[in-house]
C-alpha cells in the first residue's frame, strides 16, 4: 500500500491506530486506558485518579482576532477539565505547557495567564506546574488531573462504552450556542451580533457542577460535547456497539440562534458545531428519575437501540416525526480534517 500522509486519515482513525498498538502490560492499576475522554487508574483505596491531556493551537482552535487571550486561557482550561467531568470526576490539578511565538506581546501573555487563573478559581482546581518554550505558532497543552471517590456511583465510572440497549439519550443542556457565536463572528454579512451566543463561544463552562452528582444517580455512560452531537454520539455508539435514534425536534437549541440564523442553520450547528461542553449521556428510566429527584436538569433526545450483528459500524438515525434519516458516521470537528 502506498505510504499516505496523515492528512488523508481522520483524527479518530489515528487515535484508533494508537490505541490498538498500546498494550497495558506494565501496571495492574489501570482501569480505563486510551480511547475514552480520560484515563483512570487506582492510586489508593478510597479514590481512583482520572487524567486527560488536550492541546490547543493558534489559528486552529482559536484566532486572536476573534478572541482575546484572557478568554483563550479560560476556554482551554474548561475544555481540558470537561474531559474529567465526562467521566464523573472532580478536577483537582492541571499542568500547562505553553509554546509561545516570539512576536507575542507581554500584555497578551499576562491576559493568557489571567484567563488560566480565572478558570481555575471558578473550577476550584490548582495549577501545579508546567513549561514554557518558543515556537512559530502559539500552542497550549493542558494535563488535567482529577479523582473519583470509590463510593461514588457504587464504584462505577461514566464511560463511552457503557451504553445499554433501551437507555434514553440525554443532554445536560442546550447545544449549538457556541457554534452559533463562532458563526456570527466569522460572517461579516450578519449584522446582529448576539452577545450571549458569542459569550458561549468565548467562555464555555465545563459541567463539573453536575458530573459527580450524575455518577451518584447511576449514570454509567457519558461524553462531553466538544466535537458536535453527531460526532460525539457516534463515539458512544461505536464503543458500546449499539445504534441510536434521535428525535430532531427534541434537540434543545438556543432561541436566539433560531431567531438570528433560522431553524435549519440552528439545527445544523446544534448537530455538528461542537464546543458546547455539555454532557451527552445515556441512562435507564430509574436513573432519569434519580436525576430529577436531585434537581439535575436534562433533555431526553432519543434512544439507544440494538445494533445489527452483521454491521461493522454503528448507525445514528435522525427522525423528525415523519422521515427517518440514516447517518452512518457522526459529523463534527476533526482536528485532521477540519480547517478554520
Amino acid at each position: 500500500m502506498k505510504n499516505r500522509t496523515i492528512d488523508s486519515y481522520s483524527e479518530f482513525e489515528l487515535i484508533d491506530t494508537i490505541s490498538k498498538k498500546i498494550t497495558l502490560s506494565h501496571s495492574k492499576n489501570i482501569i480505563v486506558g486510551s480511547g475514552d475522554d480520560s484515563a483512570v487508574y487506582n492510586t489508593n483505596k478510597n479514590a481512583v485518579t482520572v487524567t486527560s491531556i488536550d492541546s490547543f493551537v493558534e489559528n486552529i482552535h482559536w484566532e486572536k482576532d476573534k478572541q482575546n487571550y484572557c478568554d483563550i486561557g479560560w476556554k482551554t482550561v474548561n475544555a481540558a477539565v470537561s474531559d474529567l467531568a465526562a467521566m464523573g470526576a472532580t478536577g483537582r490539578y492541571i499542568t500547562i505547557a505553553c509554546n509561545l511565538k516570539k512576536s507575542m506581546l507581554y500584555d497578551d501573555f499576562l491576559l493568557l495567564i489571567k484567563g488560566f487563573i480565572k478558570a481555575t478559581n471558578v473550577l476550584n482546581i490548582d495549577i501545579i506546574g508546567g513549561n514554557l518554550s518558543r515556537t512559530k505558532e502559539t500552542t497550549i497543552t493542558i494535563n488535567a488531573i482529577g479523582e473519583i471517590n470509590k463510593k461514588s456511583g457504587k464504584g462505577n465510572i461514566m464511560k463511552r462504552s457503557s451504553a445499554t440497549i433501551g437507555d434514553k439519550i440525554a443532554l445536560s443542556g442546550k447545544i449549538g450556542g457556541a457554534a452559533a457565536g463562532r458563526y456570527l463572528l466569522s460572517n461579516k454579512n450578519i449584522k446582529i451580533k448576539n452577545k450571549n451566543l458569542i459569550k458561549l463561544f468565548h467562555k464555555p463552562n465545563a459541567r463539573v457542577d453536575i458530573a459527580e452528582k450524575m455518577l451518584n444517580c447511576g449514570v454509567k455512560c457519558a461524553i462531553d460535547i466538544s466535537d458536535g452531537l453527531m460526532q460525539d454520539l457516534s463515539h458512544i455508539c461505536n464503543d458500546s456497539q449499539v445504534d441510536a435514534i434521535i428525535e430532531k425536534t427534541d434537540i434543545p437549541l438556543y432561541k436566539k440562534s433560531i431567531e438570528i440564523l433560522g431553524l435549519q442553520k440552528a439545527y445544523e450547528l446544534g448537530l455538528n458545531g461542537g464546543e458546547d461542553y455539555e454532557l451527552l449521556f445515556t441512562a435507564n428510566q430509574q436513573t432519569l428519575v434519580e436525576l430529577k429527584k436531585n434537581k439535575i436538569a436534562f433533555y431526553v433526545i432519543g434512544d439507544i437501540i440494538d445494533r445489527k450483528k452483521h454491521k461493522r459500524s454503528s448507525t445514528i438515525s435522525l427522525t423528525d416525526g415523519e422521515k427517518i434519516y440514516k447517518i452512518s458516521q457522526g459529523k463534527g470537528w476533526d482536528h485532521f480534517q477540519n480547517e478554520q
